[in-house]
């Protein structure tokens, strides 16, 4: 989301990227590009709680800590309240009607909640011709205006006008005003319910000076910290042994580890000995999403001594799970990982699959037992997709034998992930007998993960910042 324009904007993302401190991990959105290529204010709406103060409060700290004088003017806040909920903040208050001289990376607050609007801008404009670089916040303007809404409109817009600082001014007001069309950008968060969660959005509806290539995004306030959720990139370049996936992760009790702690606390510490776990992906999921999905999982199991029967979708290949592995070896891939798949030019050979039932169930389980023997301790996980199972024997032959090959998973204790489409036929028998069931979507460009089994919140789907070749994932709260 950053701007060619801006040098400047675009180093501060790349820093928050790694740092992830609270000032910076708003530096990679539209807004620093906004500011750095010449706007001067933002009108910034939202109802209660979608995320408004969180939002300026890092741009307050991000312009204290590069040169700027921030002043934040609030008619919801205390200092006492704003201390208490943002201690890494270092504010100063000022006395009635003033703000304080600030020193390096202070932020100066007004506590404005009783306080008439003329008499505050009066002291606001006091201020601003004193120092440089001011970079002001008014939340909410409509708190000091409340008996006149043309006097405020009137008095902030004299305001933007008559000082060389940037300004960010906040509204409740879901009808749109004047302010909208006098200010040089809007933005909108929002606080909306997918599948009966909550997703937070942010809109950015005018930016003047900046191309907006995309005008919706997910955001999250995720340990009470604006966090933007950015669209899933696909790579252009193929994975490299330097994907690396980070330290394996050992089974814990009766549990075992996908590979990603955050999908391990998603789904109550891991996979279950003896579980079925469904994948539901939809169809405009990116293929290197799901990839990313199973190389953690597959990963994790190889290098946890595990033995892993893939069976993928139609016509994938050894050399399909070498590209979705690079962090593994050719002869670990060999040696840990069997594959059955079916290509048509490949059906006649014992180790493929014929598209015959009854002929690859007795090849299926060939290969378990064989896998069995080398791993006697450990659970073999078993990935199958659903489509291709359908797609070869159909789905009414499939479900005369669901019930079975689940009992016979759970007798021998191993580990089976189903992944499908939303279009397979058997959709509501796969719900009822999973264990676990995981939804991946897209909304905004960006993958989203939830369980409804056990239940969960969304989770923004990122590429783990401690090891590129696996899954993150971010609350959105």
């Amino acid at each position: 989301m950053r701007s060619q324009q801006s040098e400047t904007a675009s180093s501060g993302a790349d820093q928050g990227a790694e740092d992830s401190s609270p000032s910076l991990e708003v530096a990679s959105t539209y807004l620093l590009d906004f500011f750095a290529t010449g706007g001067r204010s933002v009108l910034i709406r939202g109802d209660p709680g979608t995320g408004k103060t969180s939002l300026v409060l890092q741009l307050l700290d991000y312009h204290s800590k590069n040169g700027f004088k921030s002043v934040y003017q609030s008619t919801r806040l205390s200092a006492k309240t704003l201390k208490s909920h943002q201690p890494h903040f270092e504010v100063v208050q000022g006395k009635y009607g003033t703000v304080p001289r600030l020193e390096e990376q202070q932020i100066g607050f007004q506590d404005s909640r009783r306080m008439d609007g003329v008499r505050a801008i009066s002291g606001l404009r006091q201020y601003l011709e004193q120092v440089a670089n001011p970079f002001v916040v008014l939340d909410s303007w409509e708190g000091l205006f409340f008996e006149s809404h043309t006097l405020g409109v009137e008095e902030i817009s004299k305001l933007v006008e008559d000082y060389d600082a940037r300004f960010v001014v906040v509204t409740e007001r879901r009808e749109q005003t004047d302010l909208d069309y006098l200010l040089d950008g809007v933005v909108v968060l929002r606080r909306k319910y997918h599948q009966g969660r909550i997703v937070r959005e942010i809109e950015l509806k005018k930016l003047r000076g900046v191309s907006i290539m995309q005008s919706r995004f997910l955001f999250t306030l995720d340990s009470g910290k604006f966090r933007y959720l950015p669209p899933f990139k696909v790579s252009t370049t193929n994975g490299t042994s330097q994907d690396q996936v980070g330290a394996p992760i050992d089974s814990r009790g009766k549990f075992y580890s996908t590979g990603s702690p955050s999908l391990d606390l998603l789904l109550g510490g891991g996979f279950r000995r003896g579980s079925f776990n469904l994948l539901e992906a939809e169809n405009d999921v990116p293929d290197e999403v799901k990839s990313l999905f199973l190389r953690t999982l597959l990963s994790n199991f190889v290098n946890t001594g595990h033995g892993v029967l893939y069976i993928p979708f139609v016509g994938a290949s050894k050399e399909d799970l070498g590209a979705m592995l690079p962090n593994l070896s050719d002869q670990t891939i060999e040696r840990s990982i069997s594959v059955l798949s079916y290509d048509a030019s490949e059906a006649k050979k014992s180790s493929s699959l014929q598209g015959e039932m009854k002929v690859d169930s007795q090849l299926t389980n060939s290969k378990l037992d064989e896998i069995q023997k080398r791993t006697p301790n450990k659970p073999v996980l078993i990935v199958q997709s659903q489509d291709a199972f359908e797609g070869l024997y159909g789905a009414e032959a499939v479900s005369k034998i669901l019930t079975e090959s689940i009992a016979g998973l759970k007798s021998k204790g191993n580990i089976r992930v189903q992944i499908t489409s939303p279009s397979v036929k058997l959709l509501p028998e796969l719900r009822a007998f999973s264990d676990s069931d995981m939804r991946l979507e897209m909304i905004h460009g960006t993958p989203v993960l939830y369980t409804s089994k056990p239940l969960s919140v969304l989770h923004g789907v990122i590429r783990d910042t401690t090891a590129t070749g696996k899954i993150g994932l971010v609350p959105i709260v």
